[in-house]
């Protein structure tokens, strides 16, 4: 099969980061990918992955604008693709300009945010063959706003990292020596962008409220527009010297490593890779169950899942995590085996395959 695969930009997100480790093993199991990225730049523009697949960019210069695809239609007409699938919010709403190309290819549409979506999203979905949601919630929510439900195929994320260190009690060693984070203390993990709605200062807010015995620091992965209020918040709430905001990783390996507890206070989301790594590295989760959430990890084994806004329920169960070291113990092991038979990269790869081959013997 000959695959385009349509991104808006290349940033430092679970979309792209999936989008580029599909593309790779699709080509490896003999297909021909074409990457084409809306916007120049992005942290992962230059990674090793995107290197691995052909790709061209449309914008001609430097932009802010995700939705701009000049010469979309020319550029996957020459590329003469077999399928077209969409990632990103912009992306997919382009779907619906691709359905009159010649030679036409099939249309593939992906829905994998908890993020309300703007009408154009919903109509390139709808112009879609097929619709590729990364949880059973996600499909829901799809059916909901008028997508034929015969279109709608469910597929988890699979792992897109290598998750395993040569030597992780090195690696451990080391980060929490960079975090300056006592060897006994637990440390909370949080991975995810500073946005709205990924609740980094709800988590602030909890861990102030956790029991002054509590040995515990916060470490903080990620960049974005509400960095610098969370930082704000927490010299306000006199806890600074217990978070370490470490900024954006390419590779968070190592602090999945020195963690003990990966924690994700999110008000919307659909099936958050950080939650999947987590559980693949061995880490007990606690999180806001919204979305897809719940899908990620078993309540109670290795997982506590709160509902979003229940500040109390969250100090509980992150009272828990820190307090209880059998509990997360017992957790690892599990957590990884739920992990490799749910989420694992290879089979659900395969499994788009199977769904692109049955979609194209339907539309030719």
């Amino acid at each position: 099969m000959k695959i385009v695969i349509l991104q808006d930009q290349l940033r430092l997100g679970g979309t792209e980061t999936q989008a580029l480790a599909l593309g790779q093993q699709w080509q490896a199991a003999g297909h021909k990918v074409q990457l084409i990225v809306f916007r120049q730049g992005g942290k992962l523009a230059d990674s090793r992955a995107a290197r691995k697949l052909s790709a061209k960019t449309l914008q001609p210069f430097m932009t802010w604008l995700d939705m701009w695809a000049p010469g979309l239609e020319k550029a996957v007409a020459e590329a003469a693709p077999d399928l077209v699938v969409a990632f990103g919010r912009e992306a997919n709403a382009k779907l619906a300009k691709l359905k009159n190309l010649p030679n036409q290819p099939a249309l593939v549409a992906t829905f994998r945010s908890g993020r309300e979506q703007p009408p154009r999203f919903w109509q390139g979905l709808k112009a879609a063959d097929a619709v590729i949601a990364n949880a059973r919630w996600v499909a829901e929510e799809a059916a909901k706003q008028g997508v034929a439900p015969e279109k709608l195929q469910t597929i988890y994320s699979g792992l897109a990292r290598n998750m395993n260190l040569p030597d992780p009690a090195a690696a451990r060693a080391e980060w929490r020596k960079q975090a300056h984070t006592p060897a006994n203390a637990v440390m909370l993990l949080c991975v995810a962008g500073f946005r709205l709605g990924k609740g980094q200062h709800i988590l602030l807010r909890a861990v102030n409220r956790l029991p002054p015995e509590l040995n515990w620091q916060l470490c903080l992965v990620g960049e974005g527009l509400t960095l610098e209020q969370c930082k704000r918040l927490a010299r306000e709430l006199n806890i600074a010297d217990m978070v370490n905001f470490v900024g954006a990783l390419a590779d968070p390996v190592p602090a999945y490593a020195a963690a003990d507890v990966a924690v994700l206070t999110s008000s919307a989301e659909a099936l958050p890779n950080f939650l999947i790594e987590a559980q693949a590295a061995g880490l007990p989760v606690v999180a806001t169950n919204v979305g897809g959430v719940p899908d990620c990890f078993a309540e109670g084994t290795t997982g506590l899942g709160v509902p979003d806004g229940d500040m109390d329920a969250l100090v509980a169960a992150l009272t828990k995590a820190i307090s209880d070291e059998n509990w997360r113990k017992s957790a690892r092991e599990p957590a990884q085996k739920r992990a490799h038979e749910l989420f694992d990269a290879d089979r659900n790869a395969a499994r788009w395959l199977e769904v692109f081959s049955s979609l194209l013997k339907t539309t030719q």
